[in-house]
């Protein structure tokens, strides 16, 4: 997939990367060992998120950002603005999955139901809805801010007539409800955060998971295409994400299987960014 995005290096927990030509340096915990102090572009971001010991972290030097910020992957347009979190709209580890389900969707035959769960700005909602007029997307979000947002990118890509649902909601109540309802689904995407807090109370990846995939497990179709579930606790490990997965396994015709997410820098680290299972 073309898409406009360069992680240029990473190391003593900072990552440092090109936004459609825009240089940002944020924090990145997980990289551990020495940045290439060799690199100028480390001298050169526009922006710098500031991460204290304790408290919310803040942006540096923001008003060098453009105020029209768009990346490109493929044909979709997606905008890019700064959060309290140091998050800037997308999760560029996500992009070897983007590629998969785009592959996966683009030659169907026959009418085609994805639901999109933790589905943020709405990256991995479009890409489906994008691979073929065949496919009808359900993207849900518990955040109000991020369902708006992807809807935005819908419109600046040119697939706000597209059939995708926006729903704001938790996660875990929608699927429920869907049960009752007897909806299912051709293929389920799951990109749940280690740990969030919403109206409907906490979220904790290692207590809450095993229960939502067993009632997922109810909302797959007679003749399902895959499951992705990417994860972000450091405390899980591949094992881990192949025996939550393998209760789904008697859907479908390949076992699952679990593989590292990895940012790839033409000039500098690569980045572990955590971790994917597939069921397909």
């Amino acid at each position: 997939m073309l898409f406009d995005y360069e992680l240029i290096d990473c190391g003593d927990q900072r990552r440092l990367e090109s936004f459609s030509g825009v240089i940002v340096n944020r924090p990145a915990p997980q990289a551990l060992w020495p940045k290439n102090k060799n690199l100028k572009q480390w001298q050169h971001a526009k922006a710098y998120y500031q991460r204290p010991e304790s408290g919310q972290g803040q942006w540096r030097d923001i008003s060098n950002l453009p105020k029209e910020w768009r990346l490109s992957l493929d044909n979709i347009n997606l905008d890019l603005k700064p959060s309290a979190n140091n998050q800037l709209g997308i999760f560029p580890e996500q992009l070897v999955n983007w590629q998969w389900i785009k592959d996966k969707l683009q030659n169907v035959k026959r009418p085609v139901s994805v639901l999109n769960t933790f589905a943020y700005t709405g990256a991995a909602s479009l890409v489906a809805s994008a691979a073929s007029e065949q496919v009808k997307v359900c993207h849900v979000d518990g955040a109000k801010a991020a369902v708006t947002w992807a809807r935005h990118n819908a419109k600046l890509s040119g697939l706000e007539e597209r059939p995708i649902r926006w729903i704001v909601d938790d996660v875990m109540t929608f699927v429920q409800r869907e049960i009752k309802r007897g909806n299912k689904y051709d293929a389920i995407i799951l990109d749940p955060p280690a740990f969030g807090r919403g109206p409907k109370g906490t979220w904790k990846i290692e207590r809450d998971l095993a229960t939502l995939l067993t009632a997922v497990k109810s909302l797959i179709s007679k003749n399902p295409l895959f499951i992705v579930l990417s994860c972000h606790a450091p405390e899980l490990t591949k094992k881990h994400l192949i025996e939550f997965l393998e209760p789904l396994a008697p859907s479908f015709k390949e076992k699952p299987r679990a593989f590292q997410l990895t940012i790839k820098s033409k000039t500098g680290q690569d980045l572990p960014s955590g971790l994917c299972g597939r069921i397909e």
